[in-house]
């Protein structure tokens, strides 16, 4: 690793080292290894330009350090659709941030993540959550987020609240919503259909 990437790297060692988090540690460099090109990838999606690409992939990696003691295996599927979610949320707050988007409700800014791809299905096939995570894939864009992370990895609202930049009480609400219309779907047997 040479230049930016390697100081971003020795940043986040630093970082665990001082806090005496090896274990930590060891997954946020295994993360960076692994999923920073499609962090950046992703990002490049929704913002179009590299340098802001690279700042979202940062951003996010600092809000993977904080819940980085709940991630397991850093290799399987529900790791990369957790930190796909991470980026293009952070991305659409760059975005936000930049007046780049002419709005201010948090619903259509969400629909913005409509136009780049959904979760990649090699993400979702394996695992053992394929019917779940399809009908999770139908859902809103402000739905899904919020699904993803509350159903399938287990984070508290107040966490994803930081995460995606919004406040509790609209986690709460997304996550009632999107249990209605899970609930619903799979009733009726709508796995793959869209």
């Amino acid at each position: 690793m040479g230049g930016e990437l390697g100081e971003a790297f020795t940043l986040i060692q630093s970082i665990f080292t001082f806090f005496g988090k090896k274990d930590d540690d060891s997954k946020m460099a295994q993360i960076f290894e692994m999923h920073y090109g499609l962090m950046i990838h992703r990002a490049k999606l929704i913002l179009k330009d590299k340098a802001l690409a690279e700042d979202a992939a940062s951003e996010s990696l600092e809000k993977l350090m904080k819940i980085v003691g709940k991630i397991g295996d850093v290799s399987c599927n529900k790791t990369k659709a957790l930190i796909v979610i991470i980026v293009d949320r952070t991305a659409l707050n760059i975005l936000k941030k930049l007046n780049r988007i002419d709005f201010n409700a948090e619903d259509e800014l969400d629909n913005l993540v409509s136009s780049s791809p959904d979760i990649p299905d090699e993400i979702i096939s394996v695992d053992g959550y394929r019917d779940i995570l399809s009908v999770i894939n139908q859902l809103t864009p402000a739905l899904k987020n919020v699904a993803v992370l509350s159903l399938v990895y287990g984070l508290q609202s107040k966490e994803i609240a930081e995460i995606l930049k919004i406040n509790d009480g609209t986690v709460r609400t997304r996550l009632s919503r999107a249990r209605e219309e899970l609930k619903s779907k799979l009733e009726r047997g709508d796995k793959y259909a869209k």
